[in-house]
């Protein structure tokens, strides 16, 4: 049942109707996983976009569970990916690729729609397909200084920013700290927490998020670096 709420609420945020067969934990991912996989047999070093929503990024690898046409690109963006360059798969359940192929991977308001369980194994998933040195471009709203902005603490429940669960449907929102340790525990070499566009990697592209809903520090941005 959480599987099923989790990809209504991610569709719902996105702007599209559910498909029938979000309705269920039936989804079939087996097509785009194939087309993945035959991609990555080829030894082609991938960029890898997770999450990706309407953003389809030309030459990446943009994964979500289903395709967003649009006839304009997302605010903010000059060009938009193919549809060729899209791959209908359920990152949650593991990626088919084989170990170090991927030298750069990204995602933008993603992490914290999945579980904490989901997350951690996401993260040592994603650091399974990197390359050596590979960077891991994590940018996802900011715990801290989310309940620094709105939450009263010393009014206990009443005063606790509830709406950063209820309002926008996240189930793991990350601290600095809280994330620097996930990564660390689950073997990266080494955090570099940092700002929007500020990553250590030129690869990573312009980052769209925090919009207007917060503020510039309302998200961290992070480099997990294999």
């Amino acid at each position: 049942m959480k599987l099923i709420l989790r990809r209504r609420i991610r569709s719902a945020l996105r702007g599209f109707k559910v498909p029938e067969t979000f309705e269920s934990a039936a989804y079939d991912d087996s097509a785009g996983r194939e087309r993945l996989a035959a991609r990555a047999a080829t030894g082609e070093i991938l960029r890898l976009h997770l999450g990706c929503g309407p953003r389809v990024i030309p030459g990446w690898v943009n994964v979500d569970l289903a395709y967003q046409p649009t006839s304009d690109p997302p605010e903010g963006e000059e060009a938009r990916g193919t549809e060729a360059e899209f791959y209908a798969i359920d990152a949650t359940k593991g990626l088919p690729l084989p170990d170090g192929c991927v030298e750069v991977v990204f995602h933008e308001d993603f992490l914290e729609h999945i579980s904490q369980r989901d997350a951690v194994a996401l993260l040592a998933e994603v650091r399974r397909v990197l390359v050596d040195g590979g960077v891991h471009r994590v940018n996802s709203p900011n715990l801290a200084s989310s309940m620094r902005d709105h939450s009263d603490f010393a009014r206990g429940r009443a005063g606790t920013y509830l709406e950063e669960w209820d309002r926008w449907h996240h189930l793991n929102i990350f601290t600095p700290d809280y994330l620097r340790e996930t990564a660390l525990m689950v073997g990266y070499s080494r955090v570099e927490l940092n700002g929007r566009d500020a990553s250590i990697s030129a690869l990573v592209p312009r980052e769209l998020r925090p919009g207007a809903d917060r503020p510039e520090d309302g998200n961290l941005f992070a480099d997990l670096i294999k």
